[in-house]
């Protein structure tokens, strides 16, 4: 998820990157939705700092016997719990809406990267040898439970569909490509 101060300090910068993935205006939508959620949490705060204040006030008003004074006092609080309860409603949904914008938002490309709405814009920029040509393709999924090593009823069983249990060779194989990399992260630290 990207970081809405970040975006805040440089809105140039996110704005051309999203619109060269054709996800232009995105940045007036979040620095607007940013801007709605810290007014509504200004307002939220200020409105909370009032309401400890009238307490304090309500406390030494019954200490004077000042009926009177407290009951406007309490009053006010009253009015208070309306406004805390319409912006802490107004913060809550602000601060989905722009969570749930910034989350679904995509990385920024690097800047040498040509501008595309998705895959289908790449460029290839070189191809190393020629592809295999394969009479009939099989899946991964097909070829993984022809040969026994992927089992998706076991997966489903355990933990719910879309997770597979794999066995055997391939099993070993995941485990030993993972220790691969973990040793090459090692010798680069």
């Amino acid at each position: 998820m990207h970081d809405i101060k970040a975006i805040r300090d440089n809105p140039d910068l996110y704005e051309q990157a999203w619109s060269a993935k054709g996800r232009s205006g995105v940045v007036a939508e979040a620095l607007s939705l940013d801007a709605t959620l810290r007014a509504a949490q200004t307002a939220l705060q200020e409105a909370q700092s009032r309401r400890n204040d009238l307490s304090k006030q309500i406390g030494q008003a019954k200490g004077r016997k000042d009926e009177a004074e407290a009951a406007r006092l309490m009053a006010e609080v009253e009015t208070l719990k309306g406004d805390l309860e319409t912006q802490g409603q107004v913060e809550r949904e602000t601060g989905e809406a722009l969570r749930d914008l910034l989350a679904g938002l995509p990385n920024l490309p690097a800047p040498d990267v040509p501008p595309g709405a998705d895959e289908n814009d790449n460029q290839e920029v070189r191809r190393w040898g020629e592809p295999f040509a394969i009479a009939s393709p099989k899946d991964h999924v097909d070829l993984g439970e022809t040969l026994g090593l992927m089992d998706f009823e076991a997966a489903a069983r355990m933990s719910g569909s879309r997770f597979v249990v794999l066995k055997g060779q391939l099993a070993r194989l995941e485990r030993a490509l993972g220790q691969f990399m973990l040793e090459i992260g090692r010798a680069h630290v």
